[in-house]
């Protein structure tokens, strides 16, 4: 029995007996399916049995390395910080990461980012898109996944007709197309903590960082604590109230790219002074913790602060 025969035997049981594949078993499955040696319908039937029993570290590591295998990679930049948050961007809440991204540019910190439009499963806004749209100057590098990952690209016709969140959306915020060294990754819920460390692990970055983020994005919750988990240091629970900052009162929105727009240039414009710029100083101050440009949250905030206000 083939090693695809023999993964896609272990996959097709009732939930309880469902196991686990080796790394080696689902890199030859993923690398079918980019090759299209695997149908449509037992892709479909693959990821609907991964979403069921729930994917190791090693799984997903045989995920990424078929699609790396098959990247198109840009020019490298090894020395930013990958930002890797959810592909499928936001529908609900306004961005601030593109103020908290200028404080940092203007501190000479250079970033990486990957995005793919209309992602499932919310199909959201993305920063790429509030980027573009805000016309601001940033340190910041994007790559389309149609462009580094063309094959894993393909797929995204079947995952918007499936409906759910696939293993995907785990791996493609790990593909790091510029090769960055570093990388700040978001997770939806806590428990993909503990995965997701033991993934960057795998994939051997020399500094990471975590974060259980708004929308599972890369910006703190402005109204409780964000977990945060930096290579070799404890979780954080790092509460807003805590900072000595006023947050603002609400972050929803009915159009996510205009208010977005609108706010972040209220703000790089200095025309913000109240909630709002406190909540892109505080996610700033993540991201420059994450560049190892800080010792915490706190210090990142701080030096922002004495910095820009």
């Amino acid at each position: 029995m083939d090693t695809l025969a023999r993964a896609f035997k272990k996959l097709t049981k009732l939930r309880e007996n469902l196991k686990d594949l080796s790394q080696e078993e689902s890199y030859e499955v993923f690398k079918g399916i980019l090759e299209g040696k695997v149908s449509d319908v037992k892709t479909s039937s693959f990821l609907t049995a991964m979403r069921v029993k729930g994917e190791t570290p090693e799984e997903l590591l045989g995920v990424i390395r078929a699609v790396r295998e098959r990247m198109r990679f840009p020019e490298s930049k090894e020395d930013a910080l990958d930002l890797a948050p959810n592909y499928d961007g936001k529908n609900r809440t306004v961005y601030i990461l593109p103020s908290a991204l200028w404080f940092c540019s203007n501190l000479g910190i250079e970033f990486t980012s990957h995005f793919a439009l209309r992602t499932p499963i919310k199909e959201g806004v993305t920063l790429y898109e509030v980027v573009g749209e805000l016309g601001v100057d940033l340190k910041v590098s994007f790559s389309d996944q149609k462009d580094h990952a063309p094959d894993l690209y393909r797929l995204m016709p079947l995952r918007r007709e499936l409906g759910f969140r696939t293993l995907i959306n785990t791996v493609e915020k790990f593909l790091n197309p510029f090769r960055a060294k570093r990388i700040v990754v978001s997770v939806f819920h806590r428990p993909f903590l503990e995965k997701s460390e033991k993934l960057l692990e795998f994939l051997g970055f020399e500094d990471w960082t975590i974060v259980c983020g708004l929308e599972g994005g890369l910006e703190p919750f402005p109204d409780r604590p964000t977990y945060i988990k930096r290579k070799g240091k404890e979780i954080e629970a790092v509460d807003p109230r805590s900072l000595g900052l006023d947050m603002p009162k609400s972050v929803r929105t009915e159009d996510v790219l205009r208010d977005s727009v609108e706010i972040n240039r209220m703000v790089v414009e200095g025309k913000e002074r109240g909630g709002f710029l406190s909540w892109a100083v505080y996610t700033a101050g993540i991201l420059l913790y994450a560049e190892g440009k800080a010792e915490s949250v706190k210090e990142g905030i701080d030096k922002i602060v004495a910095t820009f206000l």
